[in-house]
């Protein structure tokens, strides 16, 4: 596997963890009593951070699909598409880099991004933001451990 491959998928790693940490930081303060405006201003924080975080894994995907698979999905569709394409396992090439299980999840914070992206931070709905932060940061270290069997593989050098 090419090194700088290597390096850009850890550091986007790296820079997820954070998004993580920071995120948790900002649930916590949702436990205290708060001023309406402060709360507001936390949750579009947190969906700002959903947001930033699918953009890292995503960064992961099209790198993959780039500098592997030589092949990287386009038109309207392309984001839902290039998570379906990390999913399956290319023959004599690399093996698949996310489950089915984390494709799901992962197909959620895409929807959500496309939300963020759409409307005005005020109309987030607040309880849905939370919800999401909660199962899908819950999940970060099944994408983690699953990126790191991709890049041993890749080390050994036994699939790609």
């Amino acid at each position: 596997m090419n090194p700088e491959l290597k390096q850009r998928i850890q550091q986007e790693l790296k820079e997820m963890i954070q998004i993580i940490k920071q995120t948790e930081q900002f649930l916590t303060q949702l436990d205290k009593p708060l001023e309406s405006t402060i709360e507001t201003a936390l949750i579009s924080a947190i969906a700002l951070n959903l947001h930033s975080f699918y953009t890292g894994a995503e960064r992961i995907f099209e790198a993959i699909a780039k500098e592997i698979d030589r092949s990287v999905p386009t038109g309207q569709n392309w984001h839902r598409q290039l998570l379906e394409q990390m999913t399956v396992e290319i023959p004599q090439l690399r093996p698949a880099l996310i489950s089915e299980d984390t494709r799901f999840l992962f197909d959620e914070l895409r929807r959500f991004r496309h939300v963020v992206r759409s409307i005005y931070a005020y109309q987030l709905d607040r309880e849905r933001v939370l919800d999401i932060a909660k199962r899908g940061f819950a999940y970060f270290s099944r994408f983690t451990s699953e990126i790191q069997h991709f890049l041993t593989l890749g080390l050994e050098g036994t699939v790609i």
